[in-house]
């Protein structure tokens, strides 16, 4: 079992950047793996519904990298409000090494930096990563395709918001957001927009008909074209700019409530605020430290009492001072955990609120899908890294779970598999698009 080729299977991250998940597990002197099944986005249920029904894989995965890593224990954060499976995975852990990591019901509990200092107490230095300290932190449907030890060539993700019958599914990889949506009854969509992830961290769909469910596809929400989170994640960036010159007052909120700042690392988001208005596009070594954001959308989406857009604001210093070759471990001294944390921590009930989400806050269970697609477009980078290059060409038949596409020699990145039985279609530097026959 430790002598797998995990390379060959395609694995990545199922949210977020997609990171090759063969190069964690490379990983040795670890000491603890940290599941983060704390799902803190609202509206979002996959992972908890993967958990209740797939629990015997999901564990075969989490043994699996216990075993490969070396690990002495498998902590398994999950919020404390789903106490019902949270005690029932408690009775039911298969291995002495895990264990379960009962975590507050706030935002965003699930990032990484948080997980591994509810789990360890120890912080991730700055520039670091958690296997600094010794920590690999893993997410639940990685775990999950890890015990199924097969390719990865279909995702699981929450239909929600407008959607007529919310649920959780598992469709092919490369489906249209239009296909999977029509699985939650949603037939139109005339009148609202779809985004790609949680409200929070998502991006906007560009066009449900060509937009497809990637290796990193979480959930697709549908809200109204006129909702407060569609109006803001239409913003370009020179309108989010003009808007933070214009109205800032300089109360700090953002940054009082900033999770990485409570946390004790170097970020302001009122400075990038503040440099917007006198230093376009962040030409100023005072909002430096906008390279600490992890781009969790609370200022933005929350804090602000002005709704003014200081995540935004950050992207683009960060930007700015990263392209400049700017390294987060330039920055001297240690992460120290402010002392208000525990009391200005944003709870998911206040979020929901302040969002305009209360209607669309339902559960999502899981449903089978027996439909069969005859159509699956499957771009060639769905990670971070590298595209993978092709080894089909126009005219192949394949079959679901074969190679189309290898990592290229040297490089970060993931290969790729058929998620269909059919033929190649087309190739291109791009994607490889498979028609059933």
């Amino acid at each position: 079992m430790v002598n797998i080729d995990f390379s060959q299977l395609g694995l990545t991250g199922c949210g977020g950047a997609g990171f090759p998940t063969h190069v964690k597990l490379a990983a040795r002197n670890v000491e603890a793996v940290i599941v983060n099944a704390a799902e803190c986005e609202p509206l979002l249920h996959k992972d908890k519904e993967i958990m209740r029904h797939c629990s015997d894989d999901f564990f075969k995965g989490l043994t699996r990298v216990l075993d490969v890593t070396g690990a002495k224990t498998g902590y398994i954060g999950m919020k404390k409000k789903y106490a019902d499976l949270l005690d029932w995975l408690s009775k039911n852990l298969p291995d002495p090494r895990m264990k379960m990591l009962p975590l507050g019901d706030f935002y965003p509990a699930g990032d990484e930096y948080e997980l591994v200092y509810e789990a360890t107490g120890r912080l991730i230095p700055h520039g670091g990563i958690p296997l600094n300290i010794g920590c690999v932190v893993m997410n639940v449907e990685t775990l999950l395709n890890l015990g199924r030890n097969k390719p990865f060539i279909s995702k699981f993700l929450t239909l929600a918001g407008k959607v007529p019958h919310p649920c959780t599914i598992e469709v092919p990889i490369g489906i249209t957001v239009r296909e999977a949506l029509e699985l939650g009854g949603l037939k139109k969509i005339g009148g609202m927009r779809i985004i790609d992830g949680g409200p929070m961290m998502g991006k906007l769909v560009a066009n449900p008909d060509t937009d497809i469910v990637s290796k990193t596809c979480g959930g697709l929400i549908a809200l109204p074209e006129d909702h407060v989170l569609i109006k803001k994640m239409s913003n370009s960036d020179k309108k989010n700019s003009q808007i933070a010159r214009s109205a800032c007052d300089q109360c700090t909120d953002c940054s009082e409530l900033c999770p990485r700042a409570l946390l004790g690392y170097p970020i302001r988001p009122h400075k990038a605020m503040r440099t917007a208005q006198f230093a376009p596009y962040a030409e100023s070594n005072y909002a430096i430290d906008s390279i600490f954001c992890s781009e969790c959308g609370l200022c933005s989406l929350f804090s602000c009492p002005e709704d003014l857009p200081p995540r935004e604001m950050c992207m683009i210093s960060k930007k700015y001072h990263l392209g400049k070759g700017v390294k987060l471990a330039e920055f001297p001294g240690e992460p120290t955990v402010h002392p208000m944390r525990s009391v200005r921590r944003v709870s998911i009930e206040r979020l929901i609120k302040k969002l305009a989400l209360l209607d669309y806050d339902h559960k999502a269970p899981l449903q089978q899908v027996s439909k069969s697609y005859d159509k699956v477009t499957l771009p060639l980078k769905m990670h971070i890294g590298a595209p993978s290059v092709p080894v089909v060409k126009t005219g192949d038949r394949v079959t679901a779970g074969q190679l189309i596409a290898v990592i290229p020699e040297g490089k970060l990145g993931a290969v790729l598999h058929a998620s269909i039985n059919g033929k190649v279609a087309s190739v291109s530097d791009q994607a490889i698009v498979i028609v059933r026959e």
